[in-house]
This record gives structure tokens, C-alpha cells and sequence, in this order.
């Protein structure tokens, strides 16, 4: 019989999701990228209930930045702010929301993986 439990996220007593330690996904063919091969990170995952939340539409005239949102709810070391996740690189947005989403089963590992969020909300909401 299949068990529940090792169909869910884990978590913690107080119902919070385990952070996870995971390699960062970069663009090997990225050299800014490269230098960072083999490092790791520490994320909780997205569910897909919070997924569906963020992909839904917003008031016309109101933008969400949904990168900032998800690096700033799922880095846990590092961690950032919604205002820091302004000024991360451009190239390393990617780098942390693909690690994100690898972390959740969400997107396979990619080593020349340039999918945005809009791909993967397209992706999404094919499934």
C-alpha cells in the first residue's frame, strides 16, 4: 500500500516545510555561472497548491514579480529579501529559481537550463 507520507513535502512539527540542501543548477555555457559549479544551497520547496496561487491571474494594473517572490519565500541560505531580489544579476535570478524548482520536482536538472518563470507557468499549466 502506498503511504501518504512519502508522497508529501516533509515537514517540520510546526507544519513547515524541511528546508533541502541542493547543488545549484547553472548554464555551463554561461562563464559568469561556471564559477559557481558545485556550490550549494539551502531551499524549501514549492508546493503546487502555492505554485497555482502565484500563476494565477492579477488585477489589471498590478504586476507580481514572481521571481523575487519565490527567491525571496524559498532561499533559505542564502536568504533574501523581496527588495534584495532586485538587484540580484540578472543571470543568477535564473540560477535560484531553477535550483527552486528542482528542489520541488518541479523541472529536471538542466545544465544548460534557461527556463523562465513563464516557461515553467506555460508548462505548468499544460499538466
Amino acid at each position: 500500500m502506498l503511504d501518504k507520507s512519502s508522497i508529501l513535502f516533509e515537514r517540520n512539527d510546526k507544519g513547515e516545510l524541511i528546508p533541502q540542501e541542493i547543488e545549484v543548477v547553472i548554464d555551463e555555457s554561461d562563464p559568469e555561472q561556471l564559477k559557481f559549479k558545485g556550490e550549494k544551497i539551502v531551499v524549501t520547496p514549492i508546493s503546487r497548491g502555492e505554485l497555482k496561487e502565484l500563476f494565477a491571474p492579477v488585477e489589471e494594473g498590478t504586476e507580481k514579480d514572481l521571481d523575487g517572490i519565490i527567491i525571496s519565500k524559498h532561499c533559505v541560505n542564502p536568504s533574501f529579501t523581496l527588495e534584495d531580489t532586485q538587484y540580484i544579476k540578472p543571470p543568477f535570478t535564473n540560477v535560484l529559481v531553477n535550483t527552486i524548482f528542482v528542489a520541488s520536482g518541479l523541472e529536471r536538472r538542466n545544465n544548460n537550463s534557461k527556463k523562465s518563470v513563464q516557461e515553467a507557468e506555460d508548462e505548468f499549466a499544460k499538466n
